[in-house]
């Protein structure tokens, strides 16, 4: 051997033994003659191990008749005259273990101890990778999200793979969508200054979520919440840019319609009479509505928390030790009446709930029910006094009438008698006739009134003329009187002012002067007419006075002076539909004067035009 062979002899034996796939020279009779170390760390057994085995007990399926009928079906390669087999199988690996492989046959023909040469190429990386990228892909065909593929290196970055959620959200098919760029989707309603920022952070590189308005191929517009990623090379070049679809329409719309009950219930919760404070599930204050402050008053700093409200809370009660807490009533759910002596004196109703269905908030409600409270006491003590006053009368005629019934008087008795049973059935029936009154004007409001421009001297001398033939002889002396027009409602006012002028005899000693001016204040525009009914009778304390426009209240309680405790309320009644307002002024022993003012006529109106 020269040395020009034995250094290509070395120089092959250094390549065969660095190569990374497994060489096996294999005899005619399918038995292993060498190997190379790629063969050793393949195959888990040493060369001497190897050697002399059966081929077949490395690739199962290649005993000397597979080697065989390989080769003659190979590839005739006539440059050698021989041929060059190619096959995937299985191999084992430490004699059990089975891996994947592919196998080039080449067929050694002048060679007497080898006749083949086997090239081993373990395919196990290439089939996994193969079956992740099967994976990768089915798991993207299977994605609810739209997924495509944009060429970056082409413009302008035409798409080149949509997954099927693609065409579902577009309604595009796949061959409408390839080679095309995602612009397709735009429509009238899609930003520019969106589709800028898309394109300036495609054109950087980077990464971007964004809600665009898109349009589907049918035309109805949804809303896109694109992800775009870009893809680099080895060489850290963008190649390629995965833009991921997702229809986010629903959310949109359910998001919507929540801001929009949001702020319905936001306005609710503002604009209610009733107070309303919530804590969340650890006791802290979220929020008060305005009318929650207006009850009990701005709260401090330091009653965020709930142990401090309610101790807080306390010190506003008239009964602070009775005042249960937030937890309290929440737990015995029942509502809480309250009295409050701060910031002002109220009466409220306080109820608690817990949200035990939603995040465990607790809210206190609270209803300032004052003027209720008041108006049951009213109501309570009207109903009192109406059947005591029902009652007098009508014990009076009841009686009379079965001493009448039982027993025989004479003749001026009985006439006596009769006298005492129609005076109280009188009184009963102007009592009755006084609270259908106050009954009909409260409950219509006003709306029967009919208030024109009336004369105030026709108003008067028609009150005159009636009250001249009245009281026991006594006249009315009239005062000054304005020829003004004034806005009011004629039989309404008469009603009034007789009450007035009654009371004012009732309570003055016979003789006593009774008089009726009025005068006219006209600021501001368009002014008003001020009636005053004057009188020099018992008048009255300034306690009296603060009650006098109560139901059934006299000022007189001896019973010696007639009347039903209901003239002045019903005079209140009416002249404050009219847009008026009466008051008293009086000094114990000196008389009362009552003022009733009424708006004046515009200067355009006349005599009898209704308003």
């Amino acid at each position: 051997m020269n040395k020009n062979t034995a250094t290509e002899l070395r120089r092959l034996r250094a390549i065969l033994d660095t190569a990374a796939d497994a060489i096996v020279g294999v005899s005619g009779q399918g038995r292993v003659h060498s190997a190379n170390p790629a063969a050793e760390r393949m195959f888990g057994k040493s060369t001497a191990e190897l050697a002399g085995q059966p081929l077949a007990s490395l690739l199962p399926t290649l005993d000397a008749d597979a080697l065989a009928r390989t080769m003659q079906g190979g590839m005739l390669m006539h440059s050698t005259q021989s041929r060059i087999g190619r096959l995937e199988i299985s191999a084992l690996r430490h004699g059990d273990v089975a891996f994947p492989v592919e196998v080039l046959l080449g067929e050694i023909t002048d060679d007497p101890e080898i006749r083949y040469t086997c090239i081993v190429r373990d395919l196990t990386e290439m089939q996994q990778a193969e079956e992740y990228m099967m994976l990768y892909g089915r798991a993207v065909d299977c994605t609810l999200n739209g997924i495509s593929i944009s060429d970056a290196r082409r413009y302008p970055q035409p798409i080149v793979h949509v997954n099927p959620a693609f065409c579902r959200i577009t309604g595009y098919a796949p061959h409408e969508l390839l080679g095309r760029d995602a612009s397709l989707l735009n429509g009238p309603l899609t930003d520019p200054d969106d589709l800028a920022l898309l394109a300036r952070t495609v054109q950087g590189g980077g990464e971007l979520s964004i809600t665009l308005k898109h349009y589907r191929k049918d035309g109805r517009l949804f809303h896109n919440k694109l992800s775009v990623s870009p893809v680099r090379d080895a060489h850290g070049r963008i190649t390629h840019y995965i833009n991921v679809v997702e229809d986010v329409s629903g959310q949109i719309e359910v998001k919507q319609r929540l801001i929009e009950r949001t702020a319905r219930l936001n306005a609710t919760f503002d604009l209610s009479p009733d107070g309303f404070a919530v804590f969340d599930v650890q006791g802290e204050l979220i929020s008060v509505n305005p009318a929650f402050r207006a009850i009990v008053g701005e709260l401090p700093t330091e009653c965020s928390r709930l142990p401090d409200f309610d101790r807080w809370f306390a010190s506003l009660c008239e009964s602070p030790d009775t005042c249960r807490t937030v937890a309290q009533a929440a737990h015995n759910h029942t509502h809480d009446r309250i009295e409050l002596v701060k910031p002002a004196r109220k009466v409220i109703e306080r109820e608690v709930r817990r949200n035990l269905g939603g995040s465990g908030e607790t809210i206190v409600y609270m209803r300032d029910i004052t003027h209720q409270s008041e108006i049951d006491r009213l109501k309570s003590e009207f109903l009192a006094t109406a059947a005591h006053e029902l009652r007098t009368p009508l014990a009076s005629i009841v009686g009379f009438t079965e001493l009448m019934l039982h027993r025989d008087y004479p003749p001026p008795k009985q006439k006596d008698l009769l006298a005492t049973v129609h005076r109280q059935g009188m009184l009963l029936s102007g009592l009755i006739q006084e609270l259908l009154d106050l009954s009909r004007i409260e409950a219509r409001q006003g709306k029967d009134f009919h208030i024109v421009p009336t004369p105030l001297q026709t108003l008067v001398e028609g009150v005159l003329q009636n009250m001249s033939s009245d009281e026991l002889g006594q006249k009315v002396q009239r005062g000054e009187l304005p020829p003004v027009l004034l806005m009011a409602d004629g039989a309404k006012m008469h009603q009034a002012l007789t009450n007035l002028l009654s009371n004012a005899f009732k309570y003055s000693a016979p003789g006593s002067p009774v008089g009726i001016d009025a005068e006219v204040d006209a600021e501001p525009s368009p002014g008003r007419v001020l009636i005053h009914v004057r009188d020099q009778g018992i008048g009255m304390t300034p306690e009296q006075l603060g009650r006098a426009f109560e139901r059934f209240y006299r000022a007189d309680t001896s019973g010696n002076i007639p009347g039903t405790g209901l003239g002045l309320n019903l005079v209140k009644e009416i002249v404050e539909l009219h847009g008026g307002r009466v008051s008293l002024s009086s000094t114990p022993g000196q008389g009362t004067v009552a003022t009733v003012q009424l708006p004046l006529a515009p200067a355009w109106a006349t005599s009898g035009t209704p308003v």
